[in-house]
């Protein structure tokens, strides 16, 4: 059925008396700590007594997974709550319910109630995505962040929602503030902290029905979004640094002094692999003073590869070729070849070639060695491709050194991210041969050659998938496909948000510079493609 916005009244200009349960009484639904959906009927996002739960039992709530949604099921929690526990997958999507409350009648009024909620696990504002779905969730809130500023865009049937009543509660607001939708739906605030804020929306429809022999004027909608806001540490600033010759993901790149470098990758669209699409340049741009990218070298043709720095030399190691030409059946094979480049003369030397072929994998140096994990071998056309169940380290510097196997992985990962830090290699994120994408960390111990796990990346399982990771000024940063950059905590038990990039990426570069700021290059972005634009974020910590 088709809603004419015609049909909705302003909050601003129409008031009606509403009975105490309807001014006092919201749905909210929230993930807590331990892991479970819980629904409050309160005024805000948390447990609040209310003798009235017992109302909204028959509530419908949903799991909003990428795969689809799984709705969930509730028991009630004495006169505070009710309550669902969550699948370790689940609890990394958004929650969203709805519920009609009934027909209500207040002095000269009589109206449908409706309820709808929503929130999100983690305050990481590239995974705030809008539900869009008119049938579970008709009239929604859905956050940003701009700069300083949240913006909270307000939705009914898929349309902008202007003049709804929209009140904001939460850590440094003393009263509640209340504010309207503009014209496009949009309230724009700044938030005073950080915490869980507690955002509903009200709008009211002048449509007539009847509801179980009951009839009704008009239909009250309540959305409330329950989210969890950080302010950035770190700003993603402007620059002069030329855009990319043309859009390139699964790229091996690296920084040696003051020069970025840029080997290889996929220049054509998302898995279509072919000859042409596939580069074997190496590319050079100055970053003190960036004119323009440089070709300074050539070599065979790989994506899927890794590239490390040490004392000013260049690696790349491994990827794969597509020996098919364009249009025909992918013949993918991985590569075994490791080689260096030496920038000051442009000359190329071969070094000992990986134990088995391997791409869609990760390498870093770490006191002198390269370490690789992750990744698999396709042997071409017809053949089945093996996930690696090894990690190999070679010493840099030495001539007759060779690969030495590492303790066995816990684990068959590919397009993860490998980073060193004191003294340990993590293995963040990746997609798993059995599973799909996690945000699962594996730690190895040099010292030791032993496996530990390490804490999982915030964010849906899809941020660990691509993702890029180094160790740069004061911590271990992992930027994601949401856009989120993280850093690891100074403890090394969880992940923080540090910042949000204005062109999310994955399958591309994250690269330290003059250990005091971050340069983001190549890669894809879910919604507009190949981002050929650069982002340089500096590591100072803004002051709170």
């Amino acid at each position: 059925m088709k809603t004419s916005m015609k049909n909705i009244i302003p909050a601003s200009i129409l008031f009606l008396l509403i009975s105490n349960v309807a001014q006092a009484h919201f749905l909210w639904i929230v993930q807590t700590t331990k892991g479970d959906a819980e629904v409050y009927f309160g005024q805000a996002a948390h447990v609040d007594y209310s003798e009235l739960i017992h109302k909204v039992t028959k509530a419908k709530a949903w799991s909003i997974g990428w795969r689809g949604n799984e709705e969930l099921k509730f028991s009630k929690v004495g006169n505070e709550r009710l309550r669902s526990p969550l699948s370790s997958k689940l609890r990394s999507q958004p929650l969203a319910l709805k519920h009609e409350y009934g027909v209500i009648s207040r002095g000269d009024a009589t109206f449908l109630l409706r309820y709808y909620a929503k929130s999100y696990p983690f305050s990481l504002p590239g995974t705030w995505k809008q539900v869009n779905n008119k049938e579970l969730l008709p009239f929604e809130i859905s956050p940003s962040i701009d700069g300083k500023d949240a913006v909270f865009h307000v939705a009914f049937q898929g349309k902008p929602a202007p003049g709804c009543q929209v009140v904001i509660v939460g850590p440094g607001i003393e009263e509640n503030l209340e504010e309207t939708s503009d014209e496009a739906g949009v309230v724009r605030v700044r938030l005073p902290s950080h915490g869980l804020y507690s955002i509903r929306a009200r709008l009211i429809e002048n449509k007539a029905g009847k509801l179980d022999d009951k009839k009704y004027a008009s239909i009250r909608h309540y959305s409330t979004l329950a989210v969890h806001y950080e302010p950035a540490q770190v700003d993603a600033v402007t620059h002069k640094l030329p855009e990319l010759p043309q859009g390139i993901t699964s790229l091996g790149a690296a920084v040696a002094g003051n020069t970025l470098y840029l080997y290889g990758g996929n220049y054509g669209s998302a898995h279509e692999y072919s000859q042409q699409g596939q580069s074997n340049d190496l590319w050079a741009l100055e970053l003190p003073k960036p004119s323009k990218w440089k070709k300074v070298g050539k070599g065979p043709k790989l994506q899927g590869l890794a590239m490390v720095e040490h004392a000013g030399q260049l690696y790349p190691l491994g990827g794969f070729t597509a020996m098919n030409k364009a249009g025909e059946d992918h013949d993918l094979q991985s590569q075994a070849g490791v080689s260096q480049f030496a920038p000051k003369t442009k000359t190329w030397k071969d070094l000992p070639g990986l134990p088995e072929p391997r791409s869609s994998f990760d390498a870093v140096v770490s006191d002198g060695q390269i370490f690789v994990a992750g990744g698999w071998n396709m042997p071409g056309k017809g053949k089945d491709s093996v996930w690696h169940t090894t990690a190999y380290s070679l010493k840099l510097g030495d001539k007759d050194a060779q690969w030495q196997a590492l303790a066995a992985p816990p684990f068959k990962r590919r397009a993860l991210s490998l980073a060193a830090w004191k003294g340990k290699i993590y293995c963040i994120g990746g997609m798993q041969e059995r599973g799909g994408p996690t945000t699962r960390v594996d730690v190895f111990d040099v010292q030791s050659n032993s496996w530990q796990n390490g804490p999982s990346l915030n964010g849906t399982a899809l941020d660990g998938f691509g993702a890029s990771a180094f160790a740069c000024h004061d911590g271990l940063y992992v930027s994601t496909l949401s856009g989120s950059i993280q850093r690891l905590s100074k403890d090394g038990k969880k992940w923080q948000f540090v910042g949000q990039l204005d062109y999310p990426r994955f399958f591309h570069r994250m690269l330290p510079w003059q250990n005091k700021s971050l340069v983001f290059v190549g890669g894809g972005n879910m919604e507009v493609g190949k981002v050929t634009e650069l982002s340089l974020v500096p590591l100072v910590t803004k002051k709170q």
